[in-house]
């Protein structure tokens, strides 16, 4: 059965404006979902339109508010993977936009019916698109160009982990030595020296749609010049989908680097960045159950750190970061 939602006067005004035939008899007005920031969104459908329409609750004063308007103005016309935004109101806190559905790439691998055959071409379909995207000059998007993945933020990357998963979650601070600082200075500086592209920056499989056959991307605001290889970590090392086995992943990485356009990218650079990413991803994990009351995220910590681990192997001069992973995996998992 479905949970309704009431609007108030403002939101209903506005919907009523940008959305002709609108009314609040006739109208269905549900909640779809919630992000980890602080926005809300209702789904709305109406018999007479021709397609329904996401209300997006959020606060205009969000340094990202902008960002999320301009970049689909910004890149209209060349790449098909943003909704159309339809219009917006900061003094309510308002956006309405199209509606993608409900179908994103986590919900297609997750259902018992999807074989490791369509899992696989569901992700081919998934790096065309990430190739296409990552082909947009920079300058196409000056505010996608105004933020960069530098040296600063890999390092709050793992600062947030050291914080929230490694000390927060797992209580292990101590471990957090003169070693450790070394280790994740290192990996920061290799990290920012690797050329850069347009990434989304938090490209998993929530964030990833399949709409009427078409591949298409939310929660884009964050996007910035970093390198090729974070969007493909994010992907193949998603702690969301643990149905993602080593095997496939290699298997995902080859097919990237064998498509046409794809921007230099080794499989040690996607070592470094899945590191970068699972540390971010845990620290998001470790903040969000402990500080914003959204405890479910916790299901999540111990795929990340398995992965976390995994992936350690492969890099034994940051031992230091494998060796912390290893022991938060212990202390958390236990």
């Amino acid at each position: 059965m479905e949970c309704k939602a009431v609007l108030d006067p403002g939101q209903r005004g506005f919907i009523g404006k940008y959305l002709p035939g609108f009314s609040e008899m006739q109208t269905t007005v549900t909640p779809a979902g919630s992000a980890a920031s602080q926005r809300t969104f209702f789904r709305l459908k109406t018999a007479g339109w021709d397609q329904s329409y996401i209300l997006i609750l959020w606060d205009s004063k969000d340094e990202d508010w902008n960002r999320f308007l301009s970049i689909p103005r910004e890149l209209s016309g060349r790449i098909p993977f943003l909704p159309q935004i339809v219009a917006a109101d900061p003094a309510l806190g308002l956006i309405l936009e199209e509606d993608l559905g409900e179908d994103t790439l986590r919900h297609l691998v997750e259902n018992p019916a999807c074989n490791r055959v369509t899992r696989e071409k569901a992700y081919c379909r998934v790096l065309e698109a990430l190739i296409s995207w990552q082909a947009i000059e920079p300058d196409a998007s000056p505010t996608i160009a105004s933020r960069t993945m530098d040296y600063a933020t890999f390092r709050w990357e793992s600062d947030y982990f050291a914080q929230h998963c490694v000390t927060g979650l797992c209580g292990l601070g101590s471990l957090l030595d003169a070693s450790w600082e070394a280790a994740v200075r290192n990996l920061a500086e290799a990290a920012a020296a690797m050329p850069q592209t347009f990434i989304h920056r938090d490209f998993q499989s929530e964030n990833i749609l399949l709409c009427r056959g078409e591949v298409r991307f939310v929660d884009f605001q964050g996007a910035r010049l970093g390198p090729p290889a974070y969007d493909v970590a994010s992907l193949l090392y998603d702690p969301y989908i643990p149905a993602l086995d080593e095997e496939m992943v290699l298997n995902l990485f080859d097919y990237y680097s064998s498509l046409p356009g794809h921007l230099p990218c080794t499989i040690r650079d996607l070592s470094l960045c899945a590191v970068q990413r699972l540390m971010q991803a845990l620290g998001a994990y470790g903040n969000l159950t402990m500080n914003k009351g959204k405890p479910h995220y916790r299901r999540y910590v111990p795929v990340a750190l398995e992965r976390l681990i995994k992936v350690m192997e492969a890099l034994p001069e940051y031992g230091v970061i494998g060796k912390v992973a290893a022991a938060c995996g212990e202390a958390y998992i236990a």
